[in-house]
């Protein structure tokens, strides 16, 4: 279980954490598991983030749920739950290095991604929901990571931001549900990880409301900067720790 310093330095980065997502409607493991993989097992990073990711996505959804374009939301939805058995099968059975060194690759590359304004005309088509659910829930039940994937499609849709968030809080909720019940059945969740789940819990709180503030107040250009400076930063220390051992 996480304690003094390490416990400190995990809630401020749950903090920062749920105010991006409760701003973006995604990021929240881009932003948080690179500094959780400095302090947990690569599995147990992953299997606290979402388990905070659903709880911080059932408040978004409470919030914006007047907004859900439902119709359009359930191929996502339904590519998201498909995805999840295979993702926690795979999480189960990686190797915590290398597992590590996929997560710090993947992070600094959506990170960067992150930057660009992309137009993927494909995502516009009715297949598109399911293909994007699928994909996106693969990468976050596996590594705890995807969110941008997901954001694409919702984006390209057209939605307004607060549809934007409702239908990423909805897709992201269910998913991590269904993960949540995988996880036990498979033994990731444990003791300590229920632990390190409930003392991060104020952190949660702390940053959606943040969020909540900052969401018509924010300067979306620094944000998003600030946000991509500490995932390059935190995802290449975790590769520079697992090469070199220190």
């Amino acid at each position: 279980m996480l304690t003094g310093l390490e416990l400190f330095f995990s809630l401020l980065i749950v903090v920062a954490a749920s105010t991006v997502i409760g701003t973006v409607g995604f990021g929240f493991g881009l932003v948080a598991i690179p500094v959780l993989l400095l302090y947990l097992e690569p599995q147990q990073a992953v299997v606290v983030s979402n388990c905070l990711i659903g709880i911080v996505m059932a408040m978004a959804l409470v919030r914006t749920w007047r907004h859900l374009q439902l119709r359009a939301s359930i191929g996502l939805v339904v590519g998201g739950i498909v995805a999840t058995p295979i993702g926690v099968l795979a999480l189960n059975s990686a190797s915590p290095s290398a597992l590590r060194i996929t997560i710090a690759v993947v992070i600094i590359f959506l990170g960067l991604f992150s930057l660009s304004s992309v137009d993927l005309p494909f995502a516009k088509r009715r297949p598109a929901g399911l293909i994007f659910g699928f994909l996106t829930s693969l990468a976050v039940t596996t590594i705890g990571i995807g969110g941008p994937l997901g954001a694409i499609y919702a984006i390209a849709q057209g939605w307004k931001p607060e549809t934007v968030r409702a239908g990423l809080a909805l897709f992201f909720l269910t998913s991590d549900i269904v993960a949540f019940g995988l996880y036990a059945a498979t033994g990731l969740v444990g003791r300590d990880t229920l632990a390190n789940i409930g003392v991060m819990i104020p952190g949660l709180a702390i940053g959606f409301g943040l969020a909540a503030l900052l969401v018509t107040r924010i300067n979306d250009r620094i944000f998003r900067y600030a946000v991509v400076a500490v995932i390059v930063v935190a995802g290449s220390v975790t590769l520079l720790r697992e090469f070199t051992g220190v």
